[in-house]
């Protein structure tokens, strides 16, 4: 994160997997930052894979329950960077390679990961850095900032055809990815392509403000309705509510679903941990050892 950015003391600063990141764990929040500011943290190839990386590591860190992805300076992410000639000198340019090092990996896992992320947004999300910041559950975005899916203003196409149209309709999003155009961050509220928009001096502390209130929640659910709504996105109604009770029954192995429930009829505020059941080795039975 950006110095001026921190909203409070880092205890844990884990090594760097590169440095155009950094990876914060504070408070069971885990913050990445892309750092590279003097290219609006465009991001080249290899930049995907260790982004990739952390939220992978964020993933398997049970410490971690929000995620906060962000950028240093006056830019969220100007997406691909666009110069490289090396982008398929990691293999030929086939559907694979570009599953393995192009950005949609990146939204895929993000939409994927069990834990709510949130996108602290300024500045700039353009082309890829749109997407991305679409692919998160939640998007804190400061007055000012300029978004937008401008693929064919480059000759190309595809970023945003898929999550854009289930954001603003198929009229609204295929007027956007034709057009190119950018638009403003209240233009993009109205659209309901923003959570919250925030003064610029209050981005950190609102963002964070959500981010603790998730990293106090049921961890689980949140990872169990994402699966859930991830399902549903592309099935008929029968199978979308077959996944909506497998979620359900999924939660039945969590600590949480039983501590809500006692929490409710105590009249008090759970305390949820984000823990599941080890039906092997669970005390249900004090003489079975």
């Amino acid at each position: 994160m950006a110095k001026q950015d921190t909203p409070m003391k880092t205890d844990g600063l884990l090594p760097k997997v590169d440095d155009r990141f950094s990876y914060e764990i504070k408070d069971a929040i885990a913050t990445i930052t892309i750092r590279r500011p003097q290219k609006l943290n465009a991001l080249l190839p290899d930049m995907i894979i260790a982004l990739a990386d952390l939220l992978e590591r964020a993933r398997r860190d049970r410490r971690v329950r929000c995620v906060v992805l962000t950028g240093e300076g006056r830019a969220f992410c100007a997406g691909d960077d666009l110069a490289p000639e090396d982008r398929f000198a990691y293999g030929p340019p086939d559907m694979h390679t570009r599953q393995v090092m192009g950005y949609p990996r990146l939204l895929t896992q993000i939409m994927a990961l069990r834990k709510p992320v949130i996108a602290m947004v300024r500045g700039y999300a353009v082309g890829a850095g749109f997407d991305i910041a679409l692919a998160c559950d939640f998007r804190i975005v400061a007055k000012g900032t300029k978004l937008g899916a401008v693929y064919v203003q480059r000759g190309l196409g595809g970023g945003g055809s898929y999550l854009l149209p289930r954001y603003v309709g198929f009229g609204k999003a295929t007027e956007m990815l034709l057009l190119g155009s950018m638009i403003t961050a209240e233009e993009a509220l109205a659209l309901n392509l923003v959570t919250r928009l925030v003064d610029e001096d209050k981005l950190v502390e609102e963002t964070y403000a959500l981010a603790t209130r998730l990293a106090k929640g049921p961890t689980q659910a949140y990872g169990a309705v994402k699966n859930a709504r991830n399902q549903g996105l592309g099935c008929d109604p029968v199978k979308g509510i077959e996944h909506q009770i497998n979620c359900n029954v999924e939660l039945m192995f969590h600590r949480d679903a039983r501590i809500g429930p006692r929490a409710f009829m105590q009249k008090k505020e759970p305390e949820f941990t984000g823990e599941w059941i080890d039906l092997q080795y669970d005390d249900f039975d004090p003489d079975r050892r």
